[in-house]
């Protein structure tokens, strides 16, 4: 009996500090006084509350929030376009959202095994600010849109759209010039996969 209740103690023990790690996993965003201005830029004096995560090849993603929203912002090089892609696990329904933007903002649901295709400018309880068009340019093929690099990617979602003061949530940049040419991408968490919510990670809103 002695040893019974020795070992349900030490389960239980085990069974708090395992809670206690996983909740310490969880990364605070940080609260702010001032709603930015969306106009491309995340190193001004708005967004020095944020919390920054720094990703390869000098890109960052800053967050912060107030009682109302969640602050994204992607900042990149002057080279690069720095789409921004937020994947949102909605805590009640179990779906998982992908809010887009680019040089359009989109979003797309995956409820079951397939995400939906990407509904273009639908963007209830969210908005950002897109890659702005920049004229266009001759090419050997005729002429083509041009879009302005160096621009930063700024993203605003209601916290009414997902419940709680807890977001499982991956983060996908890409459009970023690297070794001569646009291709990169970078995610967080590094090795997150956009159908697997266990590889996210845990953002809480901060007091």
């Amino acid at each position: 009996m002695q040893i019974s209740l020795k070992l349900l103690l030490l389960t239980a023990s085990l069974s708090i500090l395992s809670g206690e790690a996983i909740a310490s996993e969880a990364i605070g965003i940080n609260p702010t006084s001032k709603t930015p201005l969306f106009d491309g830029h995340c190193d001004k004096e708005e967004w020095q509350a944020s919390t920054k995560i720094e990703l390869p090849a000098q890109t960052a993603i800053y967050l912060m929030h107030d009682k109302e929203s969640l602050f994204v912002c992607a900042k990149g090089k002057a080279e690069d376009y720095t789409a921004i892609d937020l994947y949102i696990e909605h805590a009640e329904t179990g779906h998982l959202y992908n809010l887009h933007a680019s040089a359009q903002l989109s979003e797309r649901t995956l409820s079951d095994k397939d995400w939906s295709e990407s509904a273009f400018w639908n963007h209830k309880d969210w908005s950002g600010y897109w890659v702005p068009y920049a004229g266009e340019e001759e090419t050997d093929e005729g002429k083509r849109t041009k879009f302005l690099e160096g621009s930063h990617r700024e993203v605003q979602v209601l916290r009414k759209k997902f419940v709680g003061n807890t977001w499982n949530m991956m983060i996908r940049l890409s459009a970023v010039y690297q070794d001569g040419e646009y291709g990169a991408e970078f995610f967080y968490p590094e090795k997150a996969a956009d159908t697997e919510k266990s590889t996210w990670a845990k953002f809480f809103f901060s007091k």
